[in-house]
């Protein structure tokens, strides 16, 4: 299995918990039981899965 070879590669997600402002992302790849997801500002953070709600 690779990096985007999981259910929930591209989509949407939001936040339950703004992070410096930021409240929507997309899911960009996986690291253990943490997602990785990116911000329109092109940042990225690892959270885990009950730290966001799926569109």
């Amino acid at each position: 299995m690779n990096n985007t070879d999981f259910p929930e590669y591209g989509r949407q997600c939001e936040l339950n918990t703004p992070w410096r402002g930021y409240h929507r992302a997309t899911v960009v790849g996986r690291n253990g039981y943490r997602l990785i997801i990116e911000f329109s500002s092109g940042a990225t953070i690892e959270v885990y899965p009950d730290e966001i709600t799926f569109d």
